[in-house]
């Protein structure tokens, strides 16, 4: 037991002097560890600084793709005679304090005042499909051809009316000129023309029955008056006695009677057979133009006008046309955004066909904040700015078309509306959008001239002057994260800080100089 116990007590003593070197071991240790997985202790050591870690990654891991963009190098190099030429001149990034944006989430929609759906205004079944889904087209371009029975009859219905307009136009101008040769024999007639000499001057020019009613009782008249100075001669001779002279003279008094009622009778006639003869031709054309306007309504455009001056050619029309032929054309340039319309189908009136939308302009649809609406413009027409995911870099201008007059009692927002030039077709129904709005606050910014900014493959970026080598300057290609627009500045969110000198004028030719030069460079 004592040697046990002698043996013990010298290892303990052993230990107790080598524990404080292995705490100082493990203590060393754990320092390595940390210095090795904590980033701010290592920066903290060895000088450097998060931020300056993470934004020279940054700027190298943007700075490749736009060098993939522009070919292998991101510099060029311009003399100073070329440089004066080109106008470069420089400034400073600078901080600008600017209002404080407000983003409204918003969403693209339709511009419902361009946009319709297409239906058959009369049944019938579709003998052609003209064009396909997503296909623009243009005012009056064909969408459908259809077979419409209801079309066929209001057309032959159409022809017809032409017909009877054709026969009541024949009939009046054949009345109008009976009286107007009429009036041309009447007055002779009273002048007392010789009967002979009028048969021949009026045997070829129209006269209808007036010829008979006319020339007949003026010949008998004639006669008598020819008998009775005959008679009145030989009763100055006592020749004969009174009562032939007597009744000579009353003969001729009842046929100038009855000439004159002749003449009055065939002057009212003749006016009447105008007026109704016109009037009936009035209402044929009227009975065209009903036929016509069926045909419209039925979605058939005719030229009413052309159809009433052509009245002749309906016989020759009703046997060449295809009347049963309905064909629906788009009623203004736009998209097909849904087509229905298939070959053989029954298309009745309350069928959809198609929809058909213009989206050279759409709408942005918002709901503001009970809080925010003295931040939108209050005039229709004024600017409002938004963005989309789709497109980051770029700030898109619309105008203001209304502000809601109620504010939901539940949501506390009223609704905005805006128009925006689509001509370029980027924005899609559907896309969501940020509406940027000023706040009333103010925020402080890294802003460059917007004629510093250059844009490469979708990519911005800026040109950084080098130190003169002698005649020649070296200008980089620095990338950046560009933020809105502010008139003729751009804020720079990332890539550039305050003091930095950039290209502020003559950007434009560097960029031409890096491509080309790259171009160049690959040949």
């Amino acid at each position: 037991m004592s040697f046990a116990i002698a043996r013990t007590f010298p290892t303990r003593h052993a230990l107790t002097r080598t524990l404080p070197w292995l705490a100082a071991a493990v203590s060393i240790g754990v320092l390595i560890f940390h210095l090795a997985t904590d980033p701010p202790r290592h920066q903290w050591l060895t000088g450097s600084s998060e931020a300056d870690f993470t934004a020279e990654s940054a700027v190298n891991a943007k700075l490749e793709p736009i060098a993939a963009a522009v070919g292998s190098a991101t510099t060029v190099s311009l003399s100073e005679i070329k440089s004066r030429a080109a106008g470069v001149t420089t400034e400073k990034v600078r901080i600008d304090r600017l209002a404080a944006e407000l983003g409204v989430p918003g969403r693209i929609e339709l511009n419902s005042d361009r946009r319709v759906d297409i239906r058959s205004r009369a049944a019938g079944v579709v003998r052609e499909v003209h064009v396909v889904l997503g296909q623009q087209v243009k005012r009056g371009e064909p969408l459908v051809t259809l077979d419409s029975p209801d079309v066929g009859t209001a057309r032959l219905n159409l022809r017809a009316r032409q017909r009877e307009l054709l026969t009541a136009r024949i009939e009046a101008e054949w009345k109008n000129k009976i009286a107007e040769t009429v009036a041309l024999l009447i007055p002779e007639i009273v002048k007392g023309v010789d009967p002979e000499i009028l048969e021949k001057e009026f045997a070829d020019k129209p006269l209808g029955a007036f010829r008979g009613i006319l020339l007949q009782p003026y010949s008998q008249y004639d006669i008598a008056a020819h008998e009775e100075e005959k008679t009145t001669k030989l009763r100055s001779q006592q020749i004969i006695g009174e009562h032939p002279a007597i009744l000579a003279k009353h003969t001729r008094q009842g046929l100038q009677a009855g000439l004159f009622s002749a003449i009055e009778q065939a002057r009212f006639d003749a006016a009447q057979q105008t007026r109704l003869a016109n009037q009936a031709m009035k209402l044929a054309e009227s009975a065209v133009v009903d036929a016509g306007q069926r045909l419209r309504i039925l979605g058939v455009d005719e030229n009413i006008q052309d159809l009433i001056d052509h009245a002749d050619e309906a016989d020759k029309a009703a046997v060449v046309d295809d009347v049963t032929l309905y064909r629906i054309v788009a009623p203004f340039y736009g998209s097909i955004i849904n087509k229905s319309a298939v070959l053989s189908q029954r298309a009745d009136p309350i069928d959809l066909l198609f929809t058909l939308a213009d989206l050279s302009t759409v709408w942005v649809s918002a709901s503001i904040a009970e809080s925010d609406i003295a931040k939108v413009p209050s005039v229709k027409g004024g600017p409002i700015r938004l963005s989309a995911s789709a497109f980051p870099t770029r700030i898109f201008e619309a105008k203001l078309l209304s502000v809601g007059s109620l504010v939901d009692p539940l949501t506390r927002t009223t609704s905005l509306l805006a128009l925006i030039d689509n001509s370029e077709r980027l924005l899609r129904p559907g896309m969501f959008t940020r509406i940027l709005l000023d706040a009333p606050a103010s925020e402080e910014a890294l802003t460059v001239p917007a004629a510093a900014v250059v844009e490469i493959e979708g990519r911005r970026g800026v040109f950084l002057p080098g130190a003169a080598d002698g005649e020649r300057t070296t200008y980089t290609l620095r990338p950046i994260v560009a933020g809105r627009e502010t008139g003729d500045r751009i804020v720079v969110k990332s890539g550039l800080k305050e003091g930095d000198v950039v290209v502020a004028a003559g950007a434009f030719v560097l960029k031409s100089e890096l491509i080309l030069q790259n171009t160049n460079d690959e040949d």
